[in-house]
């Protein structure tokens, strides 16, 4: 069974860090799919533009960024598969990529929030300066923005330290004894 250890007496039956893997595959997996419909879009539009149209360094930057991702998701995708299948050669650079992934949630959660605080604080002041027919337009507008943006703040809240356990978890002595090197 995939949930399980190999059989080993001293961690015997189901693994939670095996189901973090599992989680982190499908997710990386649905972060792929994100990034090939963006790039299709992206290369689309680009393809769209007039010769020398001023957009086109900044379409060809963001089919650039979404290359870079779907690599770096399709990396994590094989760590993942490797680490499922308790692959030796995967230990390490899962280690690397848990506490990077971490850091990376911790980075882009402090981003978000700064960018929401400022987006929520220039669209009140504009919708002051309107008038108050704007300013509950504004609102209507903010309220499932706001609830998506609390919804993403608190799985980056989540995955730092569930990324940071598993880490560490993937470190123990008995987790890197069901590891096994290819036959």
């Amino acid at each position: 069974m995939p949930l399980t250890s190999r059989g080993d007496a001293r961690s015997p039956g189901f693994t939670v860090w095996r189901m973090a893997l599992w989680l982190l595959l499908l997710l990386a997996a649905f972060g792929c799919l994100q990034y090939v419909h963006h790039a299709q879009q992206v290369w689309t539009l680009l393809h769209g533009l007039a010769p020398g149209d001023a957009r086109i360094a900044s379409l060809r930057g963001q089919l650039a960024w979404d290359a870079a991702y779907l690599l770096a998701a399709f990396a994590l995708i094989v760590l993942c598969v490797g680490g499922i299948l308790q692959q030796a050669w995967s230990l390490r650079p899962l280690q690397v990529a848990a506490v990077v992934l971490a850091a990376w949630s911790a980075l882009s959660g402090l981003w978000l929030f700064q960018q929401w605080h400022a987006f929520v604080r220039s669209a009140g002041d504009m919708a002051a300066a309107q008038g108050p027919q704007a300013t509950v337009a504004l609102q209507v507008l903010l309220d499932p923005m706001r609830r998506s943006y609390h919804m993403g703040l608190a799985l980056k809240a989540a995955a730092v330290p569930l990324l940071l356990w598993l880490a560490w978890r993937l470190g123990r002595p008995q987790v890197r004894a069901q590891f096994h090197r290819r036959r």
